[in-house]
């Protein structure tokens, strides 16, 4: 086998089990016809850079090897196909160009060979990317600019019922606050002499507190 280099068959091979599996996997498991091989699988003008053969005639040596059983790579039926490629290949200066003899025979891959390959392969193979997380959803009030309070505007919480108006005593005067006789029915203060109940507009009858001079409704200043 001066001619037939194995590694140059085994660059053959690992080129046909690539194109098989980027082709059409289930092919790498079937027979297929010395013919498709060096025809359509992994003819030489189409893939010479991916094999790296300098010549066709190198080529051809490794399609002879391979057929050949060179490396225990593959196996042709009829057997007596393939014992012929072998006697060929065992020659000092065989004919690489003789498998074209046997263009209807069965070529069917080791699978042994096949899975040690691509699991080489797949211990080689670069990482996957991760995938990239989502971003996180935008708040709503995302775009709104930051608000930035000065000292005097910041106020303290306001105090439960802040701002209400102050609860009246009934038993006090609300005009002058001080304390009613409660033995008897009061309807004017004896201290000031205000009504006790409600005070009311003079024009309108509008209710009011107790200390406003005029009216919120009618404006009419309060006498008396």
């Amino acid at each position: 086998m001066a001619l037939i280099d194995p590694r140059d068959v085994g660059r053959l091979f690992r080129g046909l089990v690539e194109v098989l599996a980027e082709r059409d996997p289930g092919r790498l498991q079937a027979a297929f016809q010395v013919a498709e091989l060096y025809q359509q699988i992994i003819p030489y003008r189409a893939h010479r850079a991916r094999l790296g053969f300098d010549t066709n005639q190198d080529y051809e040596a490794a399609v002879l090897g391979l057929l050949a059983g060179v490396g225990d790579f593959a196996t042709v039926e009829p057997v007596e196909a393939q014992e012929s490629l072998a006697a060929e290949a065992a020659f000092p200066n065989p004919n690489p160009g003789l498998f074209r003899e046997f263009a209807g025979a069965r070529v069917r891959l080791n699978p042994a060979r096949v899975r040690e390959l691509l699991d080489r392969a797949a211990a080689y193979a670069p990482p996957e990317p991760e995938p990239e997380s989502a971003p996180a959803p935008a708040r709503a009030d995302a775009d709104r600019p930051p608000v930035f309070l000065l000292e005097r505007d910041r106020q303290p919480p306001a105090e439960a019922g802040a701002g209400r108006a102050p609860a009246v005593d009934p038993g006090r005067c609300r005009a002058c606050g001080k304390a009613l006789p409660g033995n008897r029915a009061v309807v004017f203060c004896p201290w000031c002499g205000r009504a006790v109940g409600v005070p009311t507009c003079t024009r309108c009858g509008d209710e009011l507190e107790a200390g406003w001079r005029f009216c919120p409704r009618c404006g009419t200043e309060q006498r008396g």
